[in-house]
């Protein structure tokens, strides 16, 4: 480790080095810009102020034990102090396979409305108006929180003005180390853009490699002074569609996301293939409610899985013990057969008007 020696703090002597001009270029601009923001600040009132700032810390840091390598983990304030309000410690291992069910599903503008507004808060505040560069600089900024980590990998952003045609376009790449996270990752970058005011063009994704690329375009939502709350959430949903459509998930080799959609919809009903087949799912739910529910309970559960593979429809609660027949099974004499004769092991059946009534007998199940 090496100490500052007790020199003149005096700035009189010169330090020539070579940069490149890029790098000249984006120094003066990031300077000029904290200057327009506070010409008070004596960091930024000249390039050599900037230069000698830098340095001077950077050495004391050194001085502290940090290396070189540090920097890569230097988190900004600002980026920190905005997202620890929203995240926490997690375990890798548990969420990947947790976020493995959560695939296809949306982003919904109602569950995380005070995130995705204060986000776009943050966003607004951090660039102005028609100024990319702001924009490029936010970017590193919030880069330096996520990447790398145990679920990034690398993270790039190019955006390209046409001043002819007046609209700018740009490009997100993102890789990423977790498979089910890299997706879920994908959908909220789509999602933010979204209520950022930016539209997804195209979006190119590669499961073996977490690799993703979003084409956007801004759209006059971008620098809209007001919240414009309707046509964000509709460009949010437009945007999170190029991840999460039938397209991408009958290529996905696992049938239970597309089973999963199809279930949410009531005018759908489990077909099973043979009386095995039925035998062996409603085996196995009676193990479980015997191995881990409660004895008054059994009846009511066993209606409402039959409820949750759309074959009836119970009327007030599962203590009540009375539903009506979904009208397909009504024509199926096959499975309504099935669904009588299991519910008359546990129960008196009756009916009147289309409408069956149990009175709870428990045959048959406990106590066999």
């Amino acid at each position: 480790m090496t100490t500052k020696k007790y020199l003149s703090n005096k700035k009189t002597t010169q330090q020539t080095i070579s940069i490149s001009p890029s790098l000249k270029e984006w120094i003066n601009r990031y300077v000029n810009i904290n200057y327009r923001k506070d010409p008070n600040d004596e960091r930024f009132k000249s390039i050599s102020a900037f230069y000698n700032h830098v340095l001077e810390n950077v050495m004391e840091l050194f001085g502290k034990g940090k290396s070189l390598d540090d920097f890569k983990r230097v988190e900004d304030k600002g980026v920190k102090d905005f997202f620890e309000q929203f995240t926490f410690n997690a375990t890798v291992p548990l969420y990947e396979m947790v976020s493995e069910n959560n695939r296809y599903s949306e982003i919904s503008f109602n569950r995380f409305t005070r995130f995705l507004l204060s986000y776009l808060n943050f966003l607004r505040k951090n660039f102005r108006k028609n100024n990319y560069e702001d924009l490029k600089i936010l970017f590193e900024r919030i880069k330096s929180r996520v990447n790398p980590s145990p679920i990034s990998k690398d993270m790039s952003l190019e955006i390209f003005s046409d001043r002819r045609q007046n609209y700018t376009t740009g490009i997100l790449e993102f890789v990423g180390k977790q498979r089910n996270l890299h997706f879920e990752n994908c959908k909220f970058f789509a999602a933010i853009l979204g209520i950022l005011g930016v539209k997804l063009t195209d979006f190119i994704y590669s499961p073996k490699d977490y690799y993703c690329r979003i084409d956007f375009i801004e759209t006059d939502l971008l620098f809209r002074e007001g919240l414009a709350r309707k046509e964000r959430i509709e460009l949010l949903k437009e945007n999170v569609d190029f991840i999460i459509n039938y397209n991408r998930i009958l290529d996905d080799s696992d049938d239970k996301h597309l089973w999963m959609k199809l279930a949410e919809d009531n005018m759908l009903f489990i077909n099973f293939k043979s009386k095995n087949t039925y035998n062996k799912w409603l085996k196995t739910v009676e193990n479980d409610l015997q191995k881990y529910g409660q004895r008054d309970d059994f009846l009511g559960k066993i209606l409402l899985f039959f409820e949750k593979i759309h074959w009836i429809r119970l009327h007030s609660g599962e203590k009540d013990y009375s539903f009506q027949l979904e009208p397909v099974l009504e024509s199926d004499d096959i499975q309504r057969k099935w669904l009588i004769d299991s519910l008359s092991k546990y129960a008196k059946i009756s009916q009147t008007d289309g409408t069956y009534y149990l009175k709870n007998t428990m045959v048959g199940t406990y106590d066999q």
